[in-house]
């Protein structure tokens, strides 16, 4: 078993109290993150149940929720002492919210749980189960879990933002390819693992057929699951774009209220992300919209026939997640791709297919002079000849 780079911090979190909740798309490897929670348990008073199987589904359609814990000790375990209890896919039991708080309150139960709404989690959880737990998002591969996951034994070490920008000759050699495949296909693990791109491209079809015959027909009451869909297709060709509503609802036929329920439901089940204008005036934050990315290329590319600009700036925006919080800079007059906030320290950043010198003074100076941001870094997905001051997109 590969291990994820998150389980290292939410593997600190196995000895406390609190429930641990993982939430993320569809088949990211929730499930498997779970089994690998119950592992680093010496106890063998645990068990593992799957709310997608009838059967275990029916231990929490209860009205005297002490009938699940006679149910739970017939599956073998003793309340008597401490039980750790994996439950995944939670959304789709409407009660588990009740029957966990009052489980939690009443046994020496360590939760493990898992699902693929982060609305749900977020929200009903936070209401029921303040102070009783802890939330984790598990995302598609970064490249260098990546590069586990297919073999490779160079591994890219992740950017220090506090060292001077330097493409390197040596790493983009030697991994190039790998990461191409990486933009091409996205980091769903068992499309990743796959040996041709012909199953790929059929696995992350699946995926997405997953997510609509589970996840949309299963959570949400939309009238047409056909709109859904034919709105995902217009924004995977906006990649990059600000999120205009308006603009949408003229293309699509739609109503923006419509749209704005669809977009809600596509951000909080995991199929696409959106950050927000940089600013400091609350006005401008308000009025300017929201720049739309997608989760994983590899469904974005599914839906439409992403530009190569496209691509490595949707890519770029799913690596820097990990090392702040993201907005973007856009006046009507400069913009920059991404602000990175690493604890109040900001940095311009720039997402470029083949960097130029031009390109770096550009993001100096609106950066210096627009945003009164000092620190700056230029991105590039290529090699770009006799220019090196800036940071090849593998390296993050």
């Amino acid at each position: 078993m590969i291990k994820r780079q998150i389980w290292s911090e939410i593997e600190k979190y196995i000895d406390k109290k609190q429930a641990l909740i993982i939430t993320g798309p569809r088949r990211i490897g929730k499930t498997t993150t779970l089994n690998w929670l119950l592992e680093q348990t010496k106890s063998e008073n645990k068990l593992f149940l799957d709310i997608e199987n009838l059967a275990d589904r029916a231990l929490f359609e209860v009205t005297d929720y002490n009938d699940t814990i006679t149910a739970l000790e017939k599956r073998g375990l003793n309340f008597a002492h401490k039980v750790y209890l994996a439950i995944d896919e939670i959304q789709f039991l409407p009660n588990i919210t009740s029957v966990v708080k009052y489980l939690y309150d009443h046994y020496d139960i360590k939760f493990f749980l898992s699902g693929s709404s982060s609305y749900y989690l977020k929200n009903y959880f936070n209401e029921s189960m303040a102070g009783r737990k802890f939330l984790f998002e598990l995302m598609p591969l970064y490249f260098n879990e990546y590069l586990e996951f297919v073999g490779e034994k160079h591994i890219a070490t992740r950017y220090k933002f506090e060292q001077e920008p330097k493409f390197d000759k040596l790493l983009f050699n030697t991994l190039e390819n790998h990461y191409e495949d990486y933009l091409e296909y996205g980091g769903y693990p068992e499309v990743v693992m796959a040996k041709t791109p012909e199953i790929k491209q059929a696995l992350v079809a699946e995926t997405y057929s997953t997510y609509i015959n589970q996840d949309v027909m299963t959570l949400a009451d939309f009238k047409s699951v056909t709109d859904l869909r034919r709105l995902v297709t217009l924004l995977a060709a906006r990649i990059g774009n600000r999120l205009n509503t308006l603009e949408l609802a003229n293309v699509s036929g739609l109503n923006r209220e419509t749209i704005n329920n669809y977009l809600e439901f596509l951000e909080q089940t995991y199929l696409i992300a959106t950050i927000p204008v940089e600013s400091t005036s609350e006005d401008v934050r308000v009025r300017n919209l929201r720049k739309l990315y997608f989760v994983d290329n590899g469904i974005a590319s599914f839906n439409a026939k992403l530009s190569g600009g496209q691509s490595f700036e949707n890519m770029m925006r799913h690596q820097l997640a990990t090392y702040g919080k993201l907005s973007y800079f856009d006046n009507n007059q400069s913009e920059i791709d991404f602000i990175l906030d690493m604890d109040g320290k900001k940095i311009a950043l720039e997402a470029k297919e083949t960097p130029t010198e031009t390109d770096l003074n550009t993001l100096k100076s609106v950066a210096n002079n627009k945003l009164e941001v000092e620190n700056f870094t230029l991105l590039g997905r290529r090699k770009s000849e006799k220019f090196s001051r800036y940071v090849w997109g593998g390296s993050i």
